[in-house]
């Protein structure tokens, strides 16, 4: 059995990163800006989103205001980014992941490049096999709910940082890394068969929910009418992985490590302080590989594979398109076109903005103006 001081180390090793993410969590912010004019243009931004335009309408006025206040191109980027896609404290538990010594990226390479065969089939399996419709469609049978698809606030933005979206996407295949890591270990393996179990399962599960991801991320949204709700298709997926990994998680750890205090003989490991820096190993080896296929898959693939899911929704379902506008006040779903009408304008203006839109032929034109709430 154990001794106190190694138990001790063992549990204190694993809340490390928990401990990290707080002075990680604050280097964010100042990176992302924390002076009086980056306020003032989050808070431009900010009046953008809560009048439910999208971003794209009001760039120009955006730019604006951005050199105005002499912002880069590039801290405009990050600002955006960050509001629409904001990182909660579970985000910066994995950050650091990604800034560690070289030797976790030679152990991360090659299971990134045997996620790509994977990849592949689960886009054939999900998307061109219809499967992830029929997981659609019997949600809704169940539920009672429709689908519709609401405009998102960055549609068309050009100002998205792909490194800050796909951190936003890290936790799901970083706890499932960590999940397939703590299963592996029940198994009668040597270590090494260990290592190659949770590299096996860490693919199979990471490539699975990365498909699904980029599916369902877009302007899908089911319609709970009952309820009096909309729920993004995104946000209902993560709500049903993430708690059952995370909860999964919590118990699979306690019992090894319980394991490893009363009978270390069982496992591959002398002490508690052994198997807390082999799981700190697989969670930041984890957490980049997570953000290189993230990154990789979603910057190549990612777009087609929404708009391909989307497509077979409004074929299947007749979905319509939605603009979530909020004017003095008053809240109202306005009808866009079809979901996967491709003729729609990127910047809709109503005629009143038409009319009293500044002239290019005045010299005394003024910057749009963005909404005041």
């Amino acid at each position: 059995m154990a001794d106190l001081g190694g138990t001790l180390w063992g549990i204190g090793l694993l809340l490390v990163p928990v401990i990290l993410a707080v002075p990680v969590r604050w280097l964010f912010r100042s990176w992302l800006g924390n002076k009086a004019k980056h306020t003032r243009y989050r808070e431009a931004v900010r009046r953008v989103l809560n009048s439910g335009s999208t971003l794209s309408k009001f760039r120009t006025a955006l730019d604006e205001e951005a050199r105005h206040l002499h912002i880069s191109e590039d801290r405009q980027s990050r600002i955006e980014t960050a509001m629409l896609t904001p990182l909660s404290i579970v985000h910066f538990i994995f950050i650091p992941g990604v800034t560690l010594s070289p030797l976790i990226t030679l152990i991360a390479a090659p299971v990134y490049l045997l996620t790509w065969p994977l990849l592949a089939l689960c886009e054939r399996i999900l998307i061109r096999f219809g499967f992830l419709l029929r997981i659609l469609k019997t949600v809704m049978s169940m539920t009672d709910w429709n689908v519709i698809g609401i405009r998102q606030p960055g549609h068309g933005s050009t100002r998205i940082d792909p490194v800050l979206l796909s951190i936003h996407r890290l936790p799901t295949p970083v706890l499932l890394g960590l999940f397939a890591y703590l299963i592996s270990l029940y198994l009668p393996l040597s270590f090494t068969g260990i290592i190659t179990s949770t590299v096996i399962l860490y693919v199979i599960l990471g490539s699975f929910t990365t498909v699904l991801t980029a599916a369902v991320t877009g302007p899908l949204v089911f319609s709970a009418t009952a309820e009096r709700r909309l729920i993004p298709l995104s946000t209902f997926v993560n709500e049903k992985i993430q708690p059952i990994v995370g909860v999964g998680l919590l118990a699979l750890t306690f019992r090894q490590m319980m394991v490893v205090i009363r009978t270390p003989d069982l496992t591959p490991f002398e002490s508690p302080v052994q198997f807390s820096l082999s799981a700190l190993a697989v969670l930041y080896s984890a957490s980049l590989v997570g953000l290189a296929i993230e990154f990789g898959y979603n910057r190549r693939r990612g777009e087609l594979i929404s708009q391909s899911f989307q497509d077979q929704v409004a074929e299947d379902m007749d979905a319509e398109l939605y603009a979530y506008v909020r004017k003095s006040g008053q809240l109202s779903l306005q009808t866009i076109g079809r979901l996967n009408q491709r003729d729609l304008a990127e910047n809709e203006l109503t005629f009143e903005e038409i009319a009293t839109a500044p002239s290019a032929m005045d010299n005394d034109t003024v910057r749009p103006e963005i909404p005041d709430l």
